[in-house]
This record gives C-alpha cells, sequence and structure tokens, in this order.
C-alpha cells in the first residue's frame, strides 16, 4: 500500500470510502469485508489519495495564521495585528487590530481572545445591517449568535435564533450582506427551493457572486488551532 490510512469497520454500512484530510485518511467499510480485496482496491485508488491530499495540503496553506505571521484579514482586507498590554482594539485607518490576552501567542486561550474580538467587530456590522434588512425583507428573528463554525457561514433555527460565523469577519462586507439576506430569507422559506431563491435575489441580486467567493475564498477565511 502506498499510503497510510486509518481503517473503521461499521457493520451498519454497505459501501466502501475514502476520507481524505487534513489529519490523514481515513477507510470506511461494512463489517466482514475481505481485506485481501480492501487492499486492492486501495491501492488501485493510489492515485486518487495523493491528488486529494495535494489538494488538502493546499487549502491548509491558505488558511489564516495570525500567531505565526501577526496578520489576519478583516472585511476582506490584510489587518496587521498587534499584541497590547492595555485593551483590545480595531483601527481601521491603519489596517491594525491590537489583542490583549494573557495567554501565550498560539495557544487556545489567545485564540479564544482573538475571536473574542472578532466577535465584536462583526457584531458591530452587521448589527445595523440586519436591522437594515430585516424591515425591508419583513422578516423577523429572536436572537443573533457569532460563533465559528466548521461547514455554514449561517443558519436560521426553528425557533428564530439567526447564527453567523465568526470567520465572515474576513469576508468582505458585499459577501457579509449577502449571508445576511441569506438567513433573513429563511424566515419566509426554510428550504433552499425556487421561491427561496427568488427572495434572496430581489433582495440581493449579487448573490450568485457572493456564493462564488465563499467557495473559492472561504478556506482562506479559516484561522488556524493550536
Amino acid at each position: 500500500m502506498s499510503f497510510d490510512y486509518q481503517l473503521s469497520i461499521s457493520k451498519r454500512r454497505q459501501s466502501v470510502a475514502i476520507k481524505v484530510t487534513a489529519d490523514g485518511v481515513k477507510v470506511f467499510a461494512p463489517q466482514g469485508i475481505d481485506r485481501q480485496w480492501l487492499e486492492a482496491w486501495l491501492k488501485s485508488k493510489s492515485s486518487w489519495v495523493e491528488d486529494k491530499k495535494r489538494a488538502v495540503s493546499a487549502q491548509q496553506q491558505q488558511i489564516q495564521s495570525p500567531f505565526r505571521r501577526y496578520e489576519i484579514q478583516i472585511f476582506g482586507e490584510r489587518y496587521q495585528l498587534a499584541l497590547s498590554q492595555r485593551r483590545s482594539y480595531i483601527d481601521h485607518d491603519a489596517k491594525c487590530i491590537g489583542l490583549k490576552t494573557r495567554a501565550q501567542p498560539g495557544t487556545e486561550g489567545a485564540r479564544k481572545a482573538l475571536f473574542k474580538l472578532l466577535n465584536q467587530i462583526l457584531l458591530s456590522y452587521v448589527t445595523p445591517v440586519l436591522a437594515e434588512y430585516s424591515v425591508l425583507m419583513n422578516s423577523q428573528y429572536q436572537e443573533l449568535k457569532i460563533r465559528e463554525y466548521k461547514r455554514r457561514w449561517g443558519s436560521l433555527s426553528s425557533n428564530g435564533t439567526l447564527a453567523l460565523n465568526s470567520l465572515l469577519v474576513g469576508a468582505p462586507k458585499w459577501v457579509i450582506d449577502y449571508v445576511v439576506v441569506h438567513e433573513l430569507a429563511h424566515c419566509h422559506v426554510m428550504a433552499h427551493n425556487q421561491a427561496f431563491w427568488q427572495i434572496v435575489a430581489r433582495h440581493y441580486p449579487r448573490y450568485q457572486e457572493a456564493q462564488a467567493y465563499l467557495r473559492q475564498y472561504g478556506v482562506g477565511l479559516q484561522i488556524e488551532k493550536p
């Protein structure tokens, strides 16, 4: 076998699958599978696995490293990150943010302090945007939550909680506006059907451009973990 992998056997699984992530290669197979057949099948997938590993590696290089490079993306622009002894702040004119934390740079504590500041920056921007579009779209939500998510930029729950991904703070404002409109449209239609996209298009004609941005540059908005 030309690559290392972690094997997961399950009674419920009926087919074989390969998943390549930054943590390595995982193989999922049904219980009772013929190991000789599995090894031969995996060997036939070696080229595909290597291609996926290179793609994952390239994506990992796009992820932001604020505590190694001391810069971070805010609203689509590069800002310098400085450690502050007095207070956390953001200076849009100087393109700089100051972070006050007792934690060592690169630790989970420092990352949490950074996200607390990023959440405040994002909240200050989206609050008036939400107020404006809520009226224009006649969309009502109960509360707003901002936190880091792995696989979604926003959501609207059945109880009216509108959630936004903290990482959106790195996207241009016009992209953030799209996510706001997208989630507010769910106040009227929960499914992603034709009626839903008609609402989005009516209030945000650039929605396809914003979607393309998130597909192409979304990985670059992520922030590395310790």
